[in-house]
Order: structure tokens, then C-alpha cells, then sequence
């Protein structure tokens, strides 16, 4: 195996490298410094904490903190509670959280203080600290930013910039830039108010990029402090939301990539027959290369791709048979479809992309963490069962070669009997390997612990 170097810039205002966002790091590179549990048999053990459990954090002081939307709690559906977890993965300290966007609440990140920074239910952004034994959760900053965001719009992704002002982006198109201190906030409204944001944010040391449901944004901050549009690029919405999807455009965060870190910013579109990666120059959103993803007529994604040096990779999610929607998400095209494989790796060159290696027979349900520390991609598979059934007979954790596509090894987490009654179905969420090699998988009721055996 080879390994591509792990060199997104540390932001200073955010926890570890890898561990810090739901996508690893403020450039959403879904990649992390970090060794994984390795190509060898492994041990899985499991943490039932009530709901699913999209967001995975690693503190530096050995805590796993775990954002899950619950399926039933306080007497209400759908609402968020953040989790500390010990090393062994016992909760150890929970805290409800009003309900916000997104199915409740999704995207947060760690800043530099193992603090827990998101917007919730209320339309403040918290920073929620934990004792040094774990043992008890508490809010520690409260910032109301409702003056900000308009009745009816919430917060779907947030991110600190390099200076530690927080960048929020809101289902309605608003972002709006909170000052390090909370005295100052300023919004810009992208699209004229016709533009969704659906996905969450990322931040680069020369601004932030925002992805609507129509184009693809570079944002900076003008000399009075507002958030100004350095460039923006539009691009082929289609004319549905694909099965497979949450949403009715790019289903991708933006990632920042490239030999120095972030030279470029790609998205993935929703081109009807096929979809696209799009790749552009950071500094002036000039096209660098675009290529065909997947299987035409079978080609989606609902996951940001990894992006680390000159490489990318997808992972196709056309078909994936969700259990449930986002509120407005509006009806697919066709209205079902079976769930398709496809995982592809593509390099930037000189003249364009260029495909390294295309798996047709890996059925991705989580969204693919990159080991650069290791040479491994780490995701989750979840196989068609007899005669092509489409939810599924069982679902595995796999290690994949990031040089040649080639699976190293893979193991079954359940049967479809157990993963549907005993809630691991991984519904495409990500995973975080923290620095003892553990990878930390969500579910839809709790999270994975796959530890080398």
C-alpha cells in the first residue's frame, strides 16, 4: 500500500486534525493523519445511546462526544442530545438539546477547547463543556442569533474561520458570520432567497464555500466585516431529487483539497443520466476538471467525497433505501430505484481528472474516512440480499487500498434481521478513528466500536 500525506492546515480555533468535524476537518477532506484499526480481523462492540448518531468527535482528552438525534425523548420525536463517551465507549454523561434542522440537529465541530460549538433548536449557538471526568455536560456560551435567521429557517452547517469568527449556513440560503467575541453578526442571503442549503459548510485559510441547491459559493470577509461572494459557479441541479438523496441538487459538502491543502473546492452535481465532480481553483473558481461518476442512469451521491493531495473519492449512494426524509426534500425521480454500487478514485493532472481505479461491486452505506496514515479507506458496505433485494442481508465493515481499490478485508456487523431490529444500520453516516486506532461508526441507534482484535 501507499499512502497520500495527510496536509489540510490546522485551524486553530477547531480540535485535532481528523477528529474535529463530521468530515475530519474545517476543509471537509474526510481524511484524517490518524492510523485506523488496520486490514486484520477485528473486534466490533456496540453502544445503544437511543437514536442515530451521524456526528462523531474525538476530544484530546480521550472523550468520544457523540451527537444523535433520538427517536423519542422529553415527549417529542426527533430530538438531539449530545453524549460523552469513555474510551471503552460506555456513556458516561448525555444532555438533551432543543431540536433544530435537519431531522434535529447534525453538523457541530470541537474547537480548541474539546467544547462542543452548535446551533440549536432555539437559534443559539452553544458551546457545551464537559467536566474532567466526563461526568456532566453544561452549556458554557450561549450566543442567540435568532435576530439573524429569519421565522422558519434553521442552521444546517457551521464552521469557524482561520480569524475564530463562526460561519452558520441556514436551509433558506442565509450565512451569517458570528464575530470571535458574539457582540457582532452579519448575514449575506445567497441565490436571492430561491437557494437551499442542505449540507454543511467548509472553511479554507482564504475563505469559506458554500454549496445551495443551484451553485457552488466562495465567501470572504469584506474590510466592514460583512460575508462577501468572491465567486460563484452554478451548476446542473437536474430536474429531480434522485432516490438515493436528501435533496433536490448537490447532495455533497464542498471539500477543500490539493497539493498545498486547499488549492481546489469540488461538489459533486445532479446531472440527470450521470452525475459529475466538479473541480475548481480556490483562488478565482476557474473550472480544473470535471468527470462522470458511477453508472449512467444508476449515478448519485449523498456523500461528500474525500479529498486529500491531487486525489478524490466517491462513493455512489443512487437508490439507498432511506427510512425517512428531511422536511421539503420533495419527491424523487424516479420514485425508486435499487440501491447501486460504485466507489471511484480520481486524480487531478495537468489535463484534467483522471481515473485511477473504479470498484462497480462495492455498496457503500457510510461515507468513506481516508487513513493517510495507513493507506486505507475505511467505510461500510451494505450488500444486496437474495435476488437483489434492495434493503439488504447484511452490512460489513471494510478496509479498502486507497492505491488500488482493492478490499483488504471485511467484516460482517450483523445480519439483516439484526441490523433492522437492533438498530445498526449505518444509513450512510460517517465514521471517525480517534488516536488509539479506534474506528467510531454511527448508527441509527447508537455507534460501532471496531478495534483492532
Amino acid at each position: 500500500m501507499s499512502q497520500i500525506r495527510y496536509n489540510a492546515t490546522a485551524n486553530p480555533h477547531l480540535g485535532g486534525s481528523g477528529v474535529a468535524t463530521m468530515h475530519g476537518d474545517a476543509q471537509g477532506s474526510d481524511a484524517t493523519p490518524l492510523a485506523g484499526p488496520g486490514a486484520k480481523r477485528w473486534k466490533v462492540t456496540k453502544t445503544k445511546l437511543g437514536g442515530a448518531c451521524p456526528t462523531i468527535l474525538a476530544g484530546s482528552d480521550g472523550f468520544i462526544q457523540v451527537l444523535c438525534t433520538q427517536v423519542f425523548a422529553d415527549g417529542k420525536f426527533l430530538t438531539p442530545k449530545l453524549s460523552i463517551l469513555d474510551a471503552r465507549g460506555r456513556e458516561l454523561s448525555s444532555l438533551n438539546l432543543p431540536k433544530g434542522a435537519l431531522l434535529g440537529g447534525v453538523y457541530a465541530y470541537l474547537d480548541n477547547e474539546d467544547r462542543m460549538v452548535l446551533v440549536d433548536g432555539s437559534n443559539t449557538l452553544v458551546r457545551l463543556a464537559h467536566t474532567r471526568n466526563g461526568r456532566s455536560i453544561f452549556v458554557q456560551q450561549r450566543v442567540d442569533v435568532s435576530s439573524v435567521i429569519d421565522r422558519g429557517d434553521g442552521v444546517v452547517g457551521l464552521v469557524p474561520d482561520w480569524a475564530g469568527n463562526v460561519w452558520l449556513a441556514t436551509r433558506q440560503g442565509r450565512v451569517v458570520v458570528v464575530e470571535k467575541d458574539g457582540r457582532s453578526m452579519r448575514r449575506i442571503i445567497l441565490g436571492g432567497g430561491l437557494e437551499r442549503v442542505d449540507n454543511s459548510i467548509a472553511a479554507c485559510p482564504s475563505g469559506v464555500s458554500v454549496v445551495t441547491s443551484h451553485a457552488i459559493y466562495q465567501l470572504t470577509l469584506g474590510a466592514d466585516g460583512m460575508p462577501t461572494v468572491a465567486w460563484r459557479q452554478a451548476y446542473d441541479r437536474g430536474s429531480a431529487r434522485k432516490p438515493g438523496k436528501l435533496s433536490w441538487g448537490s447532495g455533497a459538502s464542498p471539500t477543500f483539497f490539493g497539493p498545498n491543502g486547499s488549492d481546489y473546492v469540488m461538489l459533486t452535481d445532479n446531472a440527470d443520466s450521470q452525475e459529475n465532480v466538479i473541480v475548481y481553483r480556490t483562488a478565482d473558481g476557474s473550472e480544473v476538471g470535471r468527470a462522470g461518476l458511477f453508472a449512467r442512469g444508476a449515478s448519485g451521491t449523498e456523500n461528500s467525497m474525500i479529498g486529500i493531495g491531487n486525489t478524490v473519492i466517491g462513493a455512489n449512494t443512487y437508490g439507498y433505501p432511506y427510512p425517512a426524509l428531511p422536511e421539503g426534500a420533495g419527491p424523487s425521480k424516479p420514485a425508486r430505484a435499487r440501491f447501486s454500487p460504485g466507489l471511484e478514485r480520481w486524480d487531478v493532472t495537468p489535463k484534467g481528472l483522471r481515473n485511477v481505479w473504479k470498484r462497480t461491486d462495492v455498496y457503500s452505506s457510510a461515507v468513506p474516512r481516508y487513513s493517510a496514515a495507513d493507506g486505507i479507506i475505511y467505510t461500510c458496505e451494505r450488500k444486496p440480499g437474495p435476488a437483489g433485494v434492495a434493503n439488504g442481508a447484511y452490512i460489513s465493515a471494510v478496509a479498502i487500498d486507497m492505491a488500488t481499490g482493492r478490499t483488504l478485508h471485511s467484516q460482517k456487523l450483523g445480519d439483516h434481521v439484526s441490523i433492522l431490529l437492533g438498530g445498526g444500520d449505518t444509513l450512510q453516516m460517517v465514521g471517525t478513528i480517534d488516536s488509539r486506532g479506534v474506528w467510531w461508526q454511527g448508527s441509527i441507534c447508537g455507534v460501532y466500536r471496531i478495534e483492532r482484535a
